[in-house]
C-alpha cells in the first residue's frame, strides 16, 4: 500500500506501519494544476494538518466482504490500496483558499457612472477560481495517489456587483433622475435643478449587498437655498447695543425668520429626483433666533456698573488710534463666564484696519510704531473691567509713568505679546462703551450692580532720579529728562452678597523718565 507493505499484518501492527512509514511523504509538497489552463502550483502540507488514518485504512481492507476477489485479496495478503488520508478540514479549506489567491482571476465589478447626465456602464467581468467543495474531495483522495499532478476543476466566480445590478439601478434610479429638470418651488420663486445638475450630485456604491445610487442633497439645497432670494428671511438675533452716548442700552427686538428646513427639502428632493413629478415645493418654516429679546432682557444691562475718561494728548495722530480703537471696542457684549480681550476685539493692527503710527516706548525710549497710543484704551478697558469686580486675568502697568492715567491702575498693550483680558463671573452680562469726544477717552461699563469694589493705592515710594541715556537707533529722537521712578502698591477687594469673591493685591515700579542723547 503506497509502497508500504502491509500483507499478512495483524490489524493494530498494519495501521501502525501505515502511520509511521508514510509520514515522510506526507508532508512532501503537492502538485497540483487547474483543469484545462497551465496554471500549477504545489501545496505545502505543513498548513494542512494532513495524516495517515491507519485505523481506517485497515479497517477499509479488513471489513467483511463475500465477493470472491475480495474474498481472494485478503486471504493472499495481495491488496494494493491508497491509504486514507485525514485532514483538519478548516485548514485544507484554508490552504484552497490560498491557492484561490495564486491561480484564480478576479471578477471585475459591472460599473455604472455619469459623464455629465449621460450614463456610462462597464460589463462585468467573470473571474476563474478553484471550486472549493471538488477541491478538498480531490485533494484529500489523491493525496498519497501516484497520480500528479493533482487536477484541481475550476470554476467561474462572479462579481458582487453584476450587469442585472447595473441594469436595475439604471432602469430604476438614474434614468429617472436625468429625464427631466427638476424645479423647486420656494414661494414664488422657481429653482430649476437641471439634469447635469442632477447627475453631478449622484454616486453609486453598494450598500447592504445591493448597488443602489446615493444623491448628494447638500449643494441642490444650497442652490435652492440661494435662488429663493426674498421669499426667505433669516431669523435676526436681539440686539443690546448703545446708539447714543447721551442715551443707555437699549434692546433691538429679535425678529422671527422664513427659513427652508434643509433635511424635509433635502428628503423632498430625493424622492422627487428619481420619481415622474419634476415639480416640488421646498419645506418652509418659521425659525425662532438663537438669541431673543427674552434672552437680552433677562441679561440685565441696565445700569453703570464702572466708568472712568481719560485725557487725551495734544498729539491728533495719536487720537485717531484711540477714534479707531474706541469704535472696535464699543457695545461688545461680555456674557456670564466670557472674557473681554483686547487685542482680540482692535483686531490686527495695521494700516489696513484703520490705524496709524504715533508715539510708543520702546525697550526704554521714545519711538513711533503703528496703533500709538492705544494703550490708553487699554487702562480705560482695564479700569472697567478693575473696578466694576471683573476678574483680572492679565494686565501690565506702563513701563514708565504718565500721570494722565491712574496710578499704579492702568494697563499697556503691545500686539502680540502684551494682551489686556478680564473675565466676567457675574450672572449678568457686562456692556462695553467706548468712544472719544471733547478732548478725553470715556468709558462705560453696563450690567446690574452686583460687585462691591474696595481699591486701595498706596503713595509712591522707592524713588529713583532719572539720568541720560544713549540711544543708538537710527531712528532716535532726543528728549530731555522727565519724572522720577517708583514703585507703588495696588489691593482690591470685591465682595458679592456679603461674600468675598476676589481679594489680591500687586506691586507695579515704574521706570525713571531718563533724558536721550542719539549716539
Amino acid at each position: 500500500m503506497s509502497g508500504v507493505e502491509i500483507g499478512g499484518m495483524s490489524e493494530e501492527a498494519a495501521a501502525e506501519k501505515l502511520e509511521t512509514e508514510l509520514h515522510g511523504v506526507l508532508n512532501e509538497p503537492v502538485p497540483v494544476t487547474v483543469a484545462g489552463t497551465e496554471i500549477s502550483a504545489e501545496i505545502d502540507p505543513s498548513g494542512t494538518d494532513v495524516r495517515v488514518d491507519g485505523e481506517a485504512t485497515v479497517d477499509g481492507m479488513t471489513g467483511l466482504s463475500f465477493n470472491p476477489a475480495d474474498l481472494w485479496r485478503h486471504l493472499s495478503g495481495s491488496d494494493e490500496l491508497v491509504p486514507v488520508v485525514s485532514f483538519d478540514e478548516e485548514a485544507l479549506e484554508s490552504t484552497v483558499t490560498s491557492l484561490n489567491e495564486q491561480l484564480g482571476t478576479e471578477p471585475v465589478n459591472a460599473t455604472i457612472s455619469f459623464a455629465g447626465s449621460t450614463i456610462q456602464t462597464t460589463p462585468q467581468e467573470n473571474g476563474t477560481g478553484i471550486d472549493t467543495e471538488n477541491a478538498v474531495e480531490v485533494l484529500s483522495e489523491g493525496w498519497l495517489s501516484e497520480s500528479r499532478p493533482i487536477v484541481l476543476q475550476p470554476t467561474d466566480l462572479e462579481p458582487e456587483i453584476t450587469d442585472e445590478d447595473v441594469d436595475r439601478v439604471r432602469s430604476e434610479m438614474a434614468e429617472p433622475l436625468v429625464a427631466a429638470p427638476l424645479t423647486v418651488l420656494v414661494g414664488e420663486q422657481e429653482i430649476v435643478l437641471e439634469p447635469t445638475t442632477l447627475a453631478d450630485t449622484a454616486s453609486f456604491e453598494e450598500v447592504d449587498g445591493e448597488l443602489s445610487m446615493t444623491i448628494d442633497t447638500e449643494p441642490l439645497v444650497a442652490r435652492v437655498i440661494d435662488g429663493a432670494g426674498d421669499d426667505l428671511e433669516a431669523p435676526r438675533d436681539a440686539e443690546i447695543l448703545i446708539e447714543d452716548h447721551d442715551e443707555g442700552p437699549i434692546i433691538k427686538p429679535s425678529k422671527n425668520g422664513m427659513v427652508i428646513n434643509e433635511d424635509e427639502t433635502a428628503a423632498v428632493i430625493e424622492q422627487a429626483a428619481i420619481s415622474e413629478n419634476r415639480s416640488v415645493e421646498a419645506v418652509v418654516t418659521e425659525e425662532e433666533p438663537e438669541f431673543t429679546t427674552a434672552d437680552a432682557e433677562a441679561l440685565g444691562v441696565t445700569e453703570v456698573v464702572s466708568e472712568i475718561s481719560t485725557p487725551l494728548t495734544n498729539d491728533a495722530v495719536r487720537t485717531e488710534n484711540l477714534v479707531v480703537g474706541t469704535a472696535k471696542t464699543n457695545n461688545t457684549l461680555v456674557l456670564p463666564g466670557e472674557q473681554f480681550s483686547l487685542l482680540e476685539e482692535l483686531g490686527e493692527i495695521t494700516e489696513e484696519n484703520g490705524y496709524v503710527s504715533s508715539g510708543v516706548v520702546m525697550e526704554g525710549f521714545n519711538a513711533t510704531a503703528l496703533g500709538g497710543g492705544l494703550s490708553q484704551l487699554s487702562t480705560n478697558t482695564f479700569n472697567l473691567g478693575y473696578r466694576g469686580g471683573m476678574e483680572d486675568v492679565t494686565h501690565q502697568p506702563h513701563s514708565k509713568y504718565f500721570d494722565r492715567y491712574p496710578m499704579g491702575v492702568e494697563a499697556t498693550i503691545w500686539q502680540p505679546t502684551v494682551d489686556m483680558v478680564w473675565q466676567n463671573n457675574s450672572p449678568y452680562a457686562v456692556l462695553v462703551e467706548t468712544w472719544v469726544e471733547d478732548g478725553e477717552v470715556h468709558s462705560r461699563l453696563w450690567s446690574t450692580d452686583y460687585y462691591d469694589v474696595d481699591i486701595q493705592v498706596s503713595e509712591p515710594y522707592n524713588y529713583v532720579q532719572p539720568t541720560t541715556k544713549v540711544n543708538t537707533s537710527p531712528d532716535c529722537v532726543p528728549y530731555g529728562a522727565g519724572g522720577p521712578g517708583f514703585t507703588v502698591d495696588v489691593s482690591r477687594n470685591v465682595t458679592a452678597e456679603g461674600e468675598t469673591v476676589y481679594q489680591n493685591s500687586y506691586s507695579w515700579t515704574y521706570q525713571p523718565v531718563d533724558a536721550a542723547v542719539c549716539g
